[in-house]
């Protein structure tokens, strides 16, 4: 059996016996399983994981790679735009991250328009926010600590300033996150613990500034990882 089958049959197993609920997760909408938060979902991550350890092993380096590189370049484009130089960046993000959750929990992200596309921001809204609001649904999404923040992949533009460049960002943080019905403030779905949790930030630098641009899954860290950076030669040159 080849080994990319075998993962996916180990996957498709654990779905199957197990009942997995779902729970919504903050900015993005993306599905966590809510089984993997409690004390047995844990003892099944923990088998899945040993079974799995080349995979991870493999993830690991390849991320460790992209980041060192990403920081590397980004060295030198920091030197062109201080915006791209990393203590900046992470700065930036870490303000990003934050303000999004904060106007995320008061179920209004216009309270950070400022920081996220045009786009990104009515899409969230309307897909996530309203529905829940018109189904009696509050999503309660609160930020403890933000634990990493680390650059997988850089689309950087030909444009003198930079504009439009884009950079994603694996971010873990420590995050509560649950809807609750906003009569009865019943927990309909996800936990009020923190735990903490891996996103994939796509920043893009607009206007002299950076905004959110879109939101993946932190599972996707490894594609990511393994896309190579998009950088004109003339500000980094090709190694």
């Amino acid at each position: 059996m080849r080994k990319s089958h075998f993962i996916i049959l180990v996957l498709v197993i654990t779905l199957v016996l197990f009942d997995i609920d779902p729970m919504f997760a903050g900015p993005g909408g993306t599905v966590v399983k809510a089984i993997f938060k409690t004390w047995w979902g844990k003892v099944l991550m923990s088998i899945i994981g040993i079974i799995l350890l080349p995979l991870i092993i493999y993830v690991y380096f390849r991320e460790f790679l992209a980041i060192k590189k990403c920081k590397k370049e980004l060295l030198i484009l920091g030197k062109k735009n201080r915006d791209f130089s990393w203590l900046n960046l992470d700065k930036n993000v870490r303000n990003i991250f934050s303000r999004v959750y904060i106007a995320w929990n008061n179920q209004d992200l216009k309270e950070a328009s400022s920081y996220i596309s045009h786009w990104y921001w009515q899409n969230q809204q309307l897909v996530h926010l309203d529905e829940w609001k018109k189904e009696n649904l509050i999503n309660v999404c609160k930020v403890d600590g933000i634990k990493s923040v680390k650059p997988l992949y850089l689309e950087i533009t030909d444009d003198a300033n930079l504009e439009g460049s884009r950079i994603a960002f694996l971010i873990t943080a420590n995050i509560m996150d649950y809807l609750k019905n906003k009569d009865t403030n019943k927990i309909v779905q996800g936990s009020s613990k923190f735990d903490d949790e891996e996103k994939i930030w796509v920043m893009e630098y607009t206007d002299g500034k950076w905004v959110l641009y879109d939101i993946q899954d932190g599972q996707l860290s490894l594609a990511f990882a393994k896309t190579k950076n998009v950088i004109p030669t003339n500000l980094v040159p090709v190694q």
